[in-house]
């Protein structure tokens, strides 16, 4: 079986998204690996979570 892609992306964090999703908007034929899940840490458990909390602590 052969591969034929113009951008590989190994990792799904917010860069590896983001460089596949504008490589296929210019109309690179993409491939994108990632291990665990989408996003990578700020997302899923870094930076986006915490503002949430921050966010949510300002109610009562």
């Amino acid at each position: 079986m052969a591969f034929d892609y113009d951008l590989f992306v190994i990792g799904g964090g917010s860069g590896g998204v983001r460089a596949a999703r504008v490589a296929a908007v210019q109309g690179a034929k993409v491939a994108l690996a990632e291990e665990n899940r989408m996003g990578g840490t700020c997302v899923i458990r870094g930076c986006v979570p915490k503002k949430l909390m921050v966010f949510a602590s300002s109610y009562r």
